[in-house]
């Protein structure tokens, strides 16, 4: 089992032992009302409190993490809830193998990989969604105290999607409990294939 994996499944038994009821990200809940229905991948989904909710939106749901133990947890949740979400056990960042696509909507919250963003956007249906939140550097916060390489750079987002439609973005604005400041993309992809 590799380092990434053993460290992943000791934080999900840990905060098992802390949460209640799985809830969504609110900004997922924000962004809720543009998404369109469809086929759903949630990339690194944790215990999956979004793809719960997605699930139980109607949305037909592939989660995939690295840890074994997050993924135990959602299947007993989506179980309880009557859900069937596909759940793999995948390390994204060593040769990952992704579930075939395509897909109308992906996910990656506070997940940031950037040698992924490729082969995510080749899942994606032309007109399909990317919804990303994570860490950032921008705005007038204290100093974030994680790895440069988990931790977006002010505008990088949008670069990341240069030429698609961008519906909601965000950077700056909310503070993120370890230090630096939260960043959001809900973006279109171009019906284009070239895009």
């Amino acid at each position: 089992m590799s380092d990434s994996r053993t460290r992943w499944d000791a934080r999900w038994r840990d905060k098992r032992t802390q949460q209640g009821i799985v809830q969504a990200d609110p900004w997922l809940i924000d962004i809720y009302p543009r998404l369109d229905q469809g086929q759903a991948l949630d990339v690194a989904c944790g215990n999956g409190s979004n793809a719960v909710f997605l699930a139980s939106h109607g949305f037909e749901v592939t989660a995939i993490d690295v840890s074994r133990e997050a993924l135990k947890q959602l299947k007993r949740e989506s179980a309880l809830r009557n859900l069937n979400i596909k759940a793999f056990q995948i390390d994204l960042e060593d040769d990952p193998v992704l579930p075939e696509g395509p897909f109308n909507l992906i996910l990656d919250f506070f997940y940031l990989y950037r040698p992924l963003f490729p082969k995510l956007k080749k899942l994606l249906l032309p007109g399909g969604l990317m919804a990303i939140r994570t860490f950032s550097r921008a705005g007038d916060f204290p100093e974030i105290a994680l790895n440069p390489a988990f931790v977006l750079e002010p505008g990088e987002l949008k670069d990341i999607f240069c030429g698609w439609d961008v519906l909601v973005y965000e950077e700056g604005k909310q503070p993120s409990p370890k230090g630096g400041s939260l960043a959001g993309i809900l973006t279109r992809k171009p019906l284009d294939p070239s895009g």
